[in-house]
C-alpha cells in the first residue's frame, strides 16, 4: 500500500535540514553517542513523515493543537539545530576557530573589545543586566511570534510562509556555521571565560540564563550572529503582517541585538555582520520557496489543511 502524504514546503526544509544534521554525525562521530545524535535527527524525519501521512487522510481539523504542531513542529528542534551545529562544527574543525580574525577587526573598528566594555562599565547594574537578560531570553519568543500570530488569525498559509522564511535562513546560517567555525569572545578571551557571567547579577532572568549557560557548549555559531540576524527577519515579518506590534517589538529586538555583546556572546562586528547578511538570507529564503511551489509541491500540496 502506497503511503500517501502531503508535505509543505517547511517539511521539506526540516528534511533536508534532518538529513544534513544525520549525515554531519555519521561522517564526523568520534563517538557512539554521536553517532546516536545521527540516528535521532533521522528519526525526527519519521515524525515530519508521520504528520504529512496525517494531514494526506484529513485527520488533522484547523485550529486544534495537532494541526498547530503539524505545520510548527520544526521549531521544536530549533534550540537543537543550534547546539549540534556547534558540536559539529568543533568535530569537523577539531577544536579550531577564526576567532583571532574577528578579534582584530573588532579592535580595528570600534577601538575597543565591547564585549569587554560594555560589562565592565555597567555590570554592576544589576537592573540592566535583568534587562539584557531578559532580552537575550526572548529571541525564540521574537522569531516564533510571526507564524504563531497568523495562525491564531487563520491565516494559516501566510503562517506557513513566514515559518518557512525563518527556518530557511537558520538553515543557510548552520552549514555555514559548520564551514566557518568562530567561538565568540566568551571563549576565546581569557578574562571573560574566566568570569562566566558569576559578575553579572540579576533577578528572574539572570538565574534562567545563566543556569542555560552554565551546562551549555556555546562555542560556536558566532559569525555572523543569527540572533541579529533572524530576529531582524522575524521584525521585518512583523512589519509586513502586523505593524502595530513594531511599538513593543521593535525595541526588544534591538535590545536582543545589544544583549548579544554585553552578555558576550558575541563580539559587535558579528552583530553588524548579521544585519548585513538579513537581505541575502531574504533573498535565498525567498527564491527557495517560490522553488519549491513551482517545482516540487503537487498542486494538491497548495489546498494542504496548513493553508486552508
Amino acid at each position: 500500500m502506497k503511503l500517501q502524504t502531503r508535505f509543505t514546503s517547511v517539511d521539506i526544509v526540516a528534511i533536508a535540514i534532518n538529513l544534513f544534521f544525520a549525515a554531519m554525525h555519521f561522517v564526523f562521530a568520534r563517538t557512539g553517542f554521536n553517532a546516536l545524535i545521527g540516528v535521532a535527527f533521522l528519526a525526527a524525519n519519521g515524525v515530519v513523515i508521520g504528520f504529512a501521512a496525517a494531514d494526506a487522510r484529513g485527520l488533522l481539523r484547523p485550529g486544534t493543537l495537532l494541526h498547530f504542531l503539524r505545520l510548527f513542529h520544526v521549531q521544536l528542534f530549533y534550540a537543537a539545530y543550534f547546539m549540534r551545529v556547534i558540536v559539529l562544527s568543533q568535530l569537523v574543525w577539531d577544536g579550531a576557530s577564526f576567532d583571532e580574525l574577528f578579534y582584530r577587526m573588532e579592535e580595528a573598528v570600534f577601538g575597543v573589545q565591547l564585549a569587554l566594555l560594555l560589562p565592565e562599565r555597567f555590570g554592576h547594574l544589576r537592573a540592566v543586566n535583568e534587562l539584557f537578560y531578559f532580552a537575550y531570553f526572548s529571541y525564540y519568543l521574537l522569531l516564533c511570534a510571526p507564524g504563531w500570530l497568523l495562525y491564531l488569525r487563520r491565516r494559516y498559509r501566510e503562517a506557513e510562509h513566514a515559518l518557512f522564511i525563518i527556518t530557511a535562513s537558520f538553515a543557510l546560517l548552520y552549514v555555514w556555521y559548520v564551514l566557518f567555525p568562530v567561538h565568540g569572545p566568551k571563549y576565546f578571551i581569557a578574562e571573560l571565560h574566566a568570569r562566566w557571567y558569576s559578575d553579572l547579577d540579576g533577578y528572574l532572568f539572570a538565574w534562567i540564563m545563566r543556569s542555560i549557560f552554565a551546562g551549555a557548549n556555546l562555542a560556536g555559531a558566532a559569525v555572523p550572529s543569527s540572533h541579529v540576524a533572524i530576529s531582524c527577519i522575524a521584525s521585518i515579518l512583523h512589519a509586513r503582517h502586523f505593524p502595530r506590534t513594531l511599538v513593543w517589538q521593535l525595541p526588544l529586538t534591538v535590545l536582543l541585538w545589544i544583549s548579544t555583546v554585553y552578555l558576550y556572546a558575541h563580539y559587535a562586528v558579528d552583530a553588524l555582520l548579521g544585519l548585513a547578511v538579513v537581505p541575502l538570507l531574504l533573498w535565498y529564503a525567498q527564491s527557495f520557496h517560490a522553488v519549491l511551489q513551482r517545482r516540487l509541491l503537487s498542486p494538491t500540496a497548495g489546498q494542504s489543511s496548513s493553508r486552508r
